[in-house]
């Protein structure tokens, strides 16, 4: 459960952070999803997929606990950032096509929807409902 903690304290704020810089500045993320084609070639796009794998692994291999709908969330984003990396490590065009036919369906929105809610969850299990929890030492 403390493992669980720390990881949401981490990753609840950024996924909050993302769906607030989406609504900020949408048109910012549809020309981003637009360019991605020029950018599968580069060795950024390249590197990122690794240092994804190599984090999510981590995140499975380190964080055992399914004792809470936090822990099952972030157990769920680790396989799914193993899968989404190894997509992106095998079949780069194939994932960015993918991705601007989402944003062109306006799956933008979804995506502020699920960081939104993801992130306050887990922002809220980290920094209130898990230090509630745990009898101070």
């Amino acid at each position: 459960m403390r493992t669980t903690s720390v990881i949401a304290r981490i990753i609840g704020p950024v996924l909050l952070l993302r769906g607030l810089s989406i609504l900020v500045d949408v048109e910012h993320f549809r020309r981003v999803l637009a360019g991605l084609d020029r950018e599968v070639s580069t060795i950024a796009f390249s590197a990122f997929p690794i240092a994804l794998l190599m984090a999510c692994l981590a995140l499975v291999v380190l964080h055992a606990d399914v004792s809470s709908l936090a822990a099952l969330i972030i157990r769920v984003m680790a396989w799914g950032g193993i899968v989404k990396a190894s997509a992106l490590i095998l079949f780069p065009h194939v994932v960015v096509a993918k991705a601007a036919a989402l944003g062109d369906a306006g799956f933008l929105t979804v995506v502020v929807g699920v960081c939104l809610a993801v992130g306050g969850y887990l922002t809220w299990f980290g920094y209130v409902s898990a230090r509630a929890a745990t009898p101070p030492s």
